[in-house]
């Protein structure tokens, strides 16, 4: 902006730095989701500053070309615009006449497996005097060894106002701020002037998504509090020193030159696997790995170790939200596993608790055309419970089973392959292996 008419640039700023502002008191709504008066406090301050975002811009508009002009479809749309409506009003309610009336709901759902569980409509807050009153009020049908053992509650909360009941107030106000960002850049294209790449990188992530932002995680045993919270960090490309580390460690066999001559998605998958076979037989050990892909670019990458089971299950339930935000197409997930022979496998069907288990280093991949397939490689250690890797075996591909874990990725995507889901439950009922979904609880 800095080789621009002073005037267009100083005004443009001013409407930036509220944005930004806006922004802030978003956050501190967010973080105190459980706070009630620490909530409402920052979000009253984020309505009210969200309408002097535009009051800011129409002060300066002699400063813009014809601005009138191009504010007009920018009224309109709004204008027609329930959630940016609801906006509007609410900053005059809260000036004019107190307090919005906004108030706390409440859902529960039981995740213990990797398909959906049962779960409550949304509910006034009021009839629970805590979310572990919610996990008291569970009924004895759930009360099952699995469930218990593995089982998590999710206690989803939302605020509401009584202007806009069917729309999370956060994720409204997400939505004003996203309108605001476009037109802003529309603004700084018109008069040629540069966009600040923060613009683009501070639109929150939409509250109704993931439900870490809005939710408590009780274990199904005790009603304590537990479960697991992503945060992001920026993801830096490698420099050059950072390549030769890697060449030094791991030699020539690592690398991604495979990668870049990937056609399919079972080549990117085969690409990953021979670099995380290179690292197992290095370090000894590998961390579970997720990657979310978007064609043959991975547009998300977490770390995602997990210390048990029911933590993995609520895992895969936040990582199929994620996906549905970043709107990602498929999924990788490399790690370490246990494994088991057709003649060991316990009634549980998990293998960590298979007597004489073995390990392995495993992918699991899937995407939304349907596709699903592991990749296995056996690891053998130099002593049992030692860290050096003996031997790493080759990859051997397995596409006939049917992942249950990524059964929230295959409900979103719509892509569930009922035929190998009913043969997958006839072999393991064939086995012996006992079912754990919640829904088949007798009443």
């Amino acid at each position: 902006m800095l080789n621009r008419p002073k005037r267009p640039v100083k005004a443009a700023k001013a409407v930036i730095d509220r944005l930004f502002q806006m922004r802030q008191l978003w956050e501190d709504a967010a973080n105190s989701y459980f706070e009630p008066q620490r909530f409402m406090l920052s979000l009253q301050n984020c309505i009210t500053t969200s309408r002097t975002v535009t009051f800011i811009l129409q002060s300066n508009k002699a400063d813009f070309a014809n601005f009138d002009a191009w504010f007009k479809p920018y009224r309109e749309r709004w204008g027609a615009d329930p959630i940016m409506r609801w906006a509007r009003d609410a900053r005059n309610s809260i000036e004019k006449r107190g307090d919005l009336e906004t108030h706390s709901q409440v859902r529960g759902e039981i995740i213990a497996s990797y398909l959906k569980g049962p779960e409550t409509t949304w509910m006034a807050q009021s009839l629970f005097a805590s979310p572990r009153s919610l996990w008291r009020a569970i009924p004895a049908r759930f009360h099952i060894p699995h469930v218990i053992e593995h089982g998590t509650l999710l206690v989803e909360r939302r605020w509401v106002d009584s202007e806009l009941p069917d729309t999370e107030v956060l994720e409204a106000l997400a939505h004003v701020y996203a309108e605001f960002c476009v037109m802003l850049i529309d603004l700084l294209e018109v008069h040629e002037m540069t966009q600040p790449p923060q613009i683009e990188r501070s639109r929150p992530d939409v509250m109704g998504e993931l439900a870490m932002d809005r939710a408590m995680y009780l274990s199904m045993r005790d009603g304590s509090i537990t479960g697991m919270r992503y945060y992001k960090n920026p993801m830096l490309a490698p420099g050059k020193e950072d390549r030769k580390q890697v060449a030094k460690r791991y030699g020539k066999k690592a690398g991604w030159s495979r990668l870049r001559k990937a056609e399919t998605f079972r080549d990117i998958a085969e690409a990953f696997f021979e670099n995380a076979r290179v690292l197992m037989a290095r370090d000894g050990m590998h961390h579970n790995m997720t990657f979310l892909m978007k064609g043959k670019q991975p547009i998300e990458i977490a770390k995602t170790d997990h210390p048990t089971r029911a933590s993995r299950y609520v895992l895969m339930r936040d990582l199929s939200r994620l996906a549905r935000i970043a709107g990602a197409d498929g999924i990788i997930m490399i790690g370490e596993a246990w494994t088991a022979g057709p003649h060991n496998v316990p009634p549980s069907g998990f293998a960590v608790e298979a007597e004489g288990r073995g390990e392995a280093i495993s992918l699991h991949a899937a995407n939304s055309s349907g596709e699903s397939f592991v990749l296995n490689a056996v690891v053998e250690r130099k002593r049992p419970g030692g860290k050096k890797i003996k031997r790493v075996g080759p990859a051997e591909f397995d596409d006939q089973g049917f992942q249950f874990l990524f059964m929230p990725f295959f409900e979103a995507w719509d892509c569930v392959d009922k035929a190998a889901l009913t043969r997958m439950d006839e072999a393991m009922a064939n086995a012996g292996i006992e079912d754990p979904v919640v829904n088949a609880v007798p009443r």
